[in-house]
């Protein structure tokens, strides 16, 4: 997991250079004020940071004087969010303890590990049963009405309607390749749909790359050849490399959306249980309901009919697509949707939910929901607990 800047989260205004030296001096002092719980926020930080460098010294046999160049890093990147935060005098905790608990979740998952005898470091939560993330799973329906289960299904040719044929690669793609017979092929419809906790990816046969994410559906032409535009229609959220063809624009409809390109990259977020639509652009133009235009790195959300546009880390809208979860200053509500999609499960609410900080960092989709839920738990005022396919949250 790693540490995203950001600029609106609330900290505390910088505390002196002396006190901060004095703790770069004496780690140790930091370390025992950390296990005794006597520790300032900036403290608790910074021995959680401090305390999982040791864990990487050991691993990459880092010398001391290396160890002592790191920590200087770890300060100046703190230093760095403060100067980058607005200046409002709230408390520093919400977001540094974000911090620190950032840095202990590296690559495929949290890291925790034994500590020097002087101090305690928090255990993960444990949870009387896991739940595995989603995988590539999706069901395809042809225009004559039979489905097929893509995951189970065998590599190589599926079926062939109209001169149409459809294949499954080896890395689980599905391509559309046309024949010459089937160019006059007009009317026929096929629909891919994942499901809770799937995702799929297939090649339309345009040659327009499509990433569908969980609990999502598709809609598109067997063949594009007599068809005056590229027309599609989106159920959930997708991510679309569309194939350049001047003279057909593509378009992407999904409830009161219309997205009209001729060639680009962009990802449209329209679940049916979210009260807006969100379009982003990575690369290229979209016009939107052929009234507004987005420029790459440019975000539309679409409520009450109403577009706002906004300037967003347009690549952090494809995290999914990449295998992530990445979070910038997003609600727990909005998280634990997207955990809800990915690992099948059901979240109850058994209280009322006090308000707790929004959330900026990042971590793999690949891992079991615990790996999530520990986080969350660590950077916030939140606990969880697992029975079967459900996730009750309570307040600590």
């Amino acid at each position: 997991m790693y540490l995203i800047d950001d600029p609106e989260s609330p900290l505390l205004i910088v505390e002196q250079q002396e006190q901060r030296n004095s703790m770069k001096k004496d780690i140790k002092e930091v370390l025992d004020k950390f296990s005794s719980g006597t520790a300032t926020a900036e403290e608790e930080a910074m021995a959680r940071l401090w305390l999982h460098q040791l864990h990487q010294n050991d691993e990459a046999g880092l010398s001391e004087e290396e160890l002592n160049e790191v920590s200087e890093e770890m300060w100046a990147s703190l230093e760095k969010t403060r100067k980058q935060s607005s200046p409002q005098g709230r408390k520093l905790w919400p977001y540094i303890a974000a911090a620190a608990s950032v840095v202990l979740v590296a690559g495929m998952g949290l890291y925790f590990y034994n500590a020097p005898s002087s101090v305690t470091v928090k255990a993960p939560q444990q949870y009387s049963n896991d739940v595995p993330a989603g995988g590539n799973k999706a069901y395809l329906t042809l225009a004559s009405g039979k489905k097929i289960l893509l995951n189970s299904a065998t590599n190589g040719m599926l079926a062939e309607e109209g001169g149409v044929k459809i294949t499954k690669t080896a890395d689980g793609q599905l391509v559309y390749t046309i024949a010459d017979e089937g160019k006059k092929s007009t009317g026929k419809y096929n629909r891919i749909e994942t499901p809770i906790g799937g995702q799929y990816e297939l090649q339309l046969p345009d040659g327009t790359r499509v990433w569908l994410n969980a609990a999502s559906s598709l809609k598109y032409p067997a063949s594009f050849y007599a068809l005056k535009q590229r027309s599609v229609e989106l159920i959930g959220e997708a991510y679309f490399e569309v194939a350049k063809d001047k003279t057909k624009p593509f378009v992407v409809k999904s409830k009161g959306q219309e997205v009209e390109v001729l060639g680009t990259h962009f990802d449209v977020n329209a679940y049916p249980d979210e009260q807006s639509i969100k379009t982003t652009l990575i690369e290229g133009s979209v016009k939107l309901n052929g009234q507004l235009t987005l420029k790459p790195g440019e975000q539309s959300v679409l409520s009450g009919g109403k577009f706002n546009v906004k300037e967003v880390n347009a690549i952090d809208a494809a995290d999914w697509k990449n295998g992530e979860f990445v979070f910038t200053n997003e609600p727990l509500t909005s998280i634990l949707k997207k955990v809800a999609r990915w690992y099948g499960v059901e979240i109850v609410y058994t209280n009322e939910l006090v308000k707790v900080p929004t959330f900026s960092g990042s971590v793999s989709r690949s891992e079991n929901i615990s790996s999530v839920l520990n986080m969350l738990e660590e950077t916030s005022n939140v606990r969880f607990s697992i029975t079967g396919k459900q996730v009750r949250i309570t307040t600590k």
